[in-house]
């Protein structure tokens, strides 16, 4: 089995938080901090490190700015300043909640292919990949 081929297309629906997924024919809405987490992990598929969310602080916000409907910077900066807080508060509920939407969408063995999940070297991935339409 080649690499490519455990990887896992997922499409950009047509609004925000919104992915298909063409070979479970199933479309998962996501929030737009989940959404931004996804889109992350999926931009970065040799995965990060949870404390290194800091790190890809512009690509975080460029990210959200297109997936939230906040205009005001400082209430959109708020919300990425307790993503990447060192408390980890509201990074490990959001990778929770993101898991549970895939799960309940197409059940736990095929969800696996698609969630974030941490390796045993405490690295975040997922091997979905995104796709066009």
């Amino acid at each position: 089995m080649s690499k490519n081929s455990t990887f896992r297309p997922v499409v950009p629906g047509p609004g925000r938080g919104r992915f298909f997924l063409p070979s479970e024919s199933v479309e998962v809405r996501l929030t737009p901090i989940e959404s931004t987490l996804y889109r992350l992990f999926m931009a970065h598929p040799e995965g990060l490190l949870a404390d290194d969310l800091v790190l890809h602080w512009k690509e975080v916000c460029h990210i959200y700015s297109h997936e939230s409907r906040f205009d005001d910077p400082d209430l959109r900066e708020d919300v990425l300043v307790s993503l990447c807080s060192e408390s980890k508060r509201v990074f490990y509920p959001n990778i929770a909640r993101i898991k549970r939407k895939f799960v309940d969408a197409i059940g736990a063995r095929k969800a696996r292919g698609y969630y974030i999940k941490r390796n045993s070297k405490g690295v975040y991935r997922t091997m979905a990949t995104l796709a066009t339409a």
